[in-house]
């Protein structure tokens, strides 16, 4: 069989047709290309007889099923004259589509005769574009023009109505256009370049441009200055070329994860190797438009909901109602704070998303808090002081994103960044209000919880007598009830201008849908909230919260919910309908709808054996497996001989080989791909997918998981480029990769480690782990493969030797509280000669300290002795106390250095306290003073507590500054401290008291996981002369 493929630009739009030709017997149709989103024709000779195809002689033969079951398989539309195309009667030549409007197709045979078959003629009609293509606006200021540009804003800022937060957001935004059109964009000039000069594509092409010139020069007149000349320039377009490069694959790795589909992966790499094809468009995209937003209006509208749902609600509106009224008029006493650094750390959390309708990004709100007298400051600290949301606020622009594996949208709304930041403030200030009162059987949207926290939950807990319900909500998110979120909110204990404002965030918001170009009306939204609203995620958890605490509370009955994705578990099944009767007369007063045709009922008995469960009347189906959060909940035992072809993992090589295909392409193709990028894009997007579903793989044997390690050594000979007599563990080696088993054990060792650390999060699952861990524990009641989880994570912890603490985490101070740790760095680097640093780093400190008033110095130190020691010590030459001029604190063993280098820092900043003084805190590490000052610090325990007396020194209005200063450069009083840190390592362990961090539990899980790769290079090494020479090379720096 051959064919040959073509590509048409008809208009806007885009058409594929593929010529094809297959002698008797030999159709491969798996050779074609798979039909796409674009409009696709298959047309030719097929040499394919089947009476459903329209051949009149009635004979089948093996191209015509096997040409019929791919019509069906890709939902193929098959155009017929209706009359024989071969000269001796029958059909042999076909015509197929796909994604094309069948009212715009006629088929018709032409009366020539080719050879002995007859030409089929194919005639789609284009309709005409419903008027000009929308464009969407973005303001981005170049660096060049920055400073101009806060310049212009505080020249202009005096003149505008600061009396309004709807006025002063309007004056900003034209204020922001005006300069953009007269210093950016520039369209009265009459020449303009294709690209803004300070982007990188045209400083190449600007490059490109005067290597030719040179080359022209230099050929000529060949001297050796037009020689030097020319190489210089070439030399400079390589490096710009090279930072392109470079930049477009950071870019691609950094948007690519395990959610990350095949055709997207595939789109993407087609943008960075620059083959992009031209962009799929629906023939009437403005249409098509007006009809997603319309269906998705009607949506929202209270009308579409079940009667019983609209009675049900309108029978508590009233009550709603009054307790609304009654909170907004009542004051709060947060509304009286107002907002300074918390505007700092929204903005710094803004990454570079798309704008909203006004086109104002995140980098020009950037610049808008360095205008004098900070308008932005003042915008928000209006829209907080009077409770009001702007009306553009309330509008969006909805993009519709294709759902993974469905022909349905998902509408995400854009909102405009000045919105986004003001959620984020009151997103935080909400979340240290209700971080403690939110159900514990939420995880979905809240820190530190996961998919992984429901997934063990339920492994730990299913048995024989289990029966486990997964309900399925409808469109939970598009219809959730505004009236009951706010409703909820008061009973918090929310009200004054806070929830004035929250309500003024969900009313009366008007949305619009962009697609292919088009743009369509306006349309209002009365229930749901905006997906992709910063706040959104939140105010849906109230909704569950609502939800969940209004169900009864049964013996033996347990329920979790991640988003929309509820998981009932009951060992009883009469209790079990109990709660299900009890989950519909309470979702319909929250006004949640429940689609119990999607759901279904999971048991580990004969579903025959089990009674019928209903919901709101209607029957759940029954089923023997589910996936749940994208993981099967029901990992079955091995078949004794064959035990590598268990189901799961057969399914999961299947879509891993799908996902390396991407990368084999890119590895054997010129797309200039490095082995650090193809690393990353094989952590990111293949073997994500296995961290994920590390929870079930686990509870298989190491047999049934060998095909995984073999997968991932195909892999690592794909990125290296390795024939088949590389050694696996010199791979290993040079990628840094661990082997897959042991990275599987790894991740639920870790997220184990977690629970246990945080025993809140899961307290089924890690109680049923410390108990595992006691000597002679007794077997829990589960099942075996629940058990194995159990069993495989306490052997690793054994191994590992530690002995994981309960968390104690301290409050930190309120958001509007939290200050802004004053940090400061030499400006040198360790690299430098120590006597380039010294005079350095005086001159640092000297300009640091005399910005102080009487300023006291306190040196901070922490070290990490060869045996696992640990401490910290703070000097203090200018206080007299406390005795002996020092403070040490002994640390538990194997701490990391950074995590010492902190409790140096808050014994400093606690004795600061203390004496109440202002002054300047020494520090020699890097990593410490980025973990506290950075806006989500690691290390969470003690960079609370450090904030914390920060929080109370500016309170106190005393001035504290951290500076970087660089060890062992012969600075006066460095060498003391290190000297006092290395005693405080051999203080007496009863002053320890202070358990290991997070992160130290989790490095020492992850060192052991590559344990095994150097045990066995070790074992390896004296009957390989490869391992030698690999060593010997890696001994010398160099780069790929």
């Amino acid at each position: 069989m051959t064919f040959q493929l073509f590509e048409v630009l008809p208009g806007n739009g885009v058409l594929q047709l593929c010529n094809v030709y297959s002698a008797p017997a030999r159709l491969t149709l798996e050779a074609l290309p798979s039909p796409t989103v674009r409009g696709m024709v298959y047309m030719g000779d097929f040499n394919a007889r089947h009476s459903d195809l329209g051949d009149g002689t009635g004979s089948i033969n093996r191209n015509g099923v096997r040409l019929l079951s791919y019509i069906r398989k890709h939902h193929l539309t098959h155009w017929d004259t209706g009359s024989a195309t071969h000269c001796r009667g029958g059909s042999l030549d076909y015509i197929l589509s796909s994604g094309l409007i069948a009212s715009q197709v006629q088929c018709s045979s032409v009366p020539d005769l080719f050879s002995d078959h007859i030409a089929l003629r194919f005639h789609y009609s284009l309709t005409a574009g419903s008027g000009a293509s929308a464009t969407r606006l973005r303001i981005a200021v170049p660096p060049k023009y920055c400073p101009t540009y806060i310049l212009f804003m505080a020249h202009v800022f005096p003149t505008f109505d600061i009396s309004s937060a709807e006025q002063l957001y309007s004056d900003l935004v034209s204020a922001t256009h005006d300069f953009y059109r007269l210093y950016v964009s520039r369209p009265h000039l009459q020449h303009r370049h294709t690209a803004h000069s300070w982007t990188l594509d045209a400083r190449i092409q600007e490059a490109k441009e005067e290597a030719e010139r040179d080359g022209l020069l230099f050929q000529a007149n060949p001297t050796p200055d037009l020689l030097h000349r020319y190489q210089m320039s070439r030399d400079a377009l390589v490096a710009l070329q090279d930072c392109a490069h470079t930049e477009s694959w950071q870019r691609f790795t950094d948007s690519i994860n395990q959610q990350t589909s095949v055709a997207s992966m595939w789109h993407l790499i087609r943008r960075v190797v620059k083959k992009t094809p031209a962009t799929a468009r629906h023939h009437t995209p403005a249409d098509y438009a007006k009809q997603l937003v319309d269906a998705w209006s009607e949506q929202s509208t209270p009308a579409s909901l079940p009667i019983h749902i609209q009675d049900a609600l309108a029978s508590r509106a009233a009550v709603h109602r009054l307790r609304l009224m009654s909170a907004l008029l009542q004051d709060d006493d947060d509304d009286a704070e107002e907002i300074t650094e918390e505007l700092r750390r929204a903005l710094s959390r803004g990454r570079a998303s798309s704008p909203g309708d006004d086109g104002i990004t995140y980098a020009v709100l950037r610049l808008l808090q360095q205008v004098p007298g900070n308008p932005l400051l003042r915008l928000y600290n209006l829209c907080l002081r009077d409770g009001c949301v702007p009306r553009a606020w309330t509008s969006s622009t909805m993009i519709p994103i294709p759902k993974p594996g469905t022909a349905k949208f998902r509408p995400i709304s854009l909102t405009t960044c000045f919105c986004k930041v003001m959620e984020r403030i009151l997103l935080n200030r909400l979340m240290y209000r209700l971080q403690d009162r939110l159900s514990p059987w939420l995880f979905g949207f809240l820190p530190q919880r996961s998919t992984h926290h429901c997934l063990v939950d339920l492994y730990s807990r299913l048995s024989r007598d289990s029966v486990v319900a997964f309900i399925d909500l409808r469109s939970a998110f598009d219809v959730a009830n505004r009236d009951v979120i706010l409703d909820q909110l008061v009973g918090f204990g929310i009200k004054g201008n806070l929830l004035r404002w929250i309500r003024g965030y969900l009313s009366n918001r008007t949305s619009r849908v962009f697609f292919s170009g088009a743009l369509s009306p306006l349309r209002s939204f009365h229930l749901g909230m905006p997906q992709g609203g910063v706040l959104s995620p939140l105010l849906y958890n109230i909704l569950m919260h609502r939800l969940l605490t209004s169900l009864p509370d049964i013996p033996g009955t347990t329920i979790t919910c991640y988003a929309d994705d509820i998981c009932v578990h009951s060992t009883s099944p009469r209790d079990l309908q109990r709660f299900l009767d009890s989950f519909s007369v309470v979702s319909s007063h929250c006004g949640i709808i429940v689609s119990p045709d999607k759901s279904r009922i999971f048991t580990c008995r004969l579903p025959q054996a089990q009674p019928v469960f209903t919901i709101g009347g209607t029957v759940i189906p029954m089923c023997s497996q589910y996936c749940y959060l994208g993981a099967p909940v029901n990992i079955w035992p091995i078949v004794p001989a064959r035990p590598q072809d268990h189901p799961i993992v057969q399914d999961l090589l299947g879509r891993l080989q799908r996902r390396l295909t991407p990368l084999q392409w890119l590895s054997n193709n010129s797309s200039g791909i490095s082995i650090p990028v193809a690393r990353t894009i094989y952590i990111a997007f293949i073997r994500s997918v296995v961290d994920y579903l590390s929870p079930a793989l686990i509870q298989l044997p190491r047999a049934t998981l060998e095909t995984l390690e073999k997968f991932q050594n195909r892999a690592m000979r794909i990125i290296l480029g390795c024939p088949m007599s590389t050694r696996i563990v010199n791979m290993q080696r040079e990628l840094r990769l661990p082997p897959l088993i042991e990275r599987i054990y790894c991740n639920v060792t870790c997220f184990t480690v977690k629970c246990l650390h945080f025993p809140h999060l899961s307290p089924h699952y890690s109680q049923l782990v410390r108990t595992s861990l006691r000597p002679n524990y007794p077997v829990p009641p589960i099942l075996p493969a629940g058990r194995t989880l159990i069993r495989s994570v306490s052997s690793v912890l054994r191994g590992l030797n530690i002995a994981i603490m309960v968390a104690d985490v301290p409050p930190g101070p309120p958001p509007w509280m939290l200050p802004t740790p004053d940090v400061s760095f030499t400006p040198t680097s360790k690299s430098e000669l120590p006597s380039l640093q010294r005079p350095l780093a005086l001159e640092h400190i000297e300009t640091v300290t005399s910005s102080i008033t009487d300023p006291y110095c306190l040196y901070t130190d922490g070290s990490l002795q060869v045996d696992g020691a640990a401490g910290c010590a703070v000097f203090l030459p200018d206080l007299e106390s406390p005795p002996g001029g020092w403070v040490g604190r002994r640390l538990c063993n194997h701490s990391s250095s950074t995590l010492c280098e902190l409790y140096a820092i808050l014994d400093a900043v606690s004795v600061v306290c203390q004496c109440g003084v202002n002054a300047a805190i020494f520090c020699d590490s890097k990593p410490a003073l980025h973990s506290f000052s950075s806006v989500q610090p690691t290390h969470s325990t003690v960079n609370k507590q450090i904030l914390s007396f920060l929080a109370l020194l500016r309170h106190r209005k005393l001035t504290v500054k951290c500076l970087w200063v660089p060890s062992h450069v012969g600075l006066r009083h460095n060498g003391t401290v290190d000297r006092l840190a290395q005693e405080a390592c051999h203080l007496p362990p009863r002053c320890a008291g202070h358990p290991l961090s997070l992160t130290c539990y989790l490095s020492k899980v992850r060192s052991a996981a590559l344990l095994p790769v150097w045990r066995r290079r070790d074992a390896e090494r004296p009957f390989s002369i490869s391992i030698t020479h690999y060593e010997s090379v890696c001994r010398h720096k160099y780069s790929y």
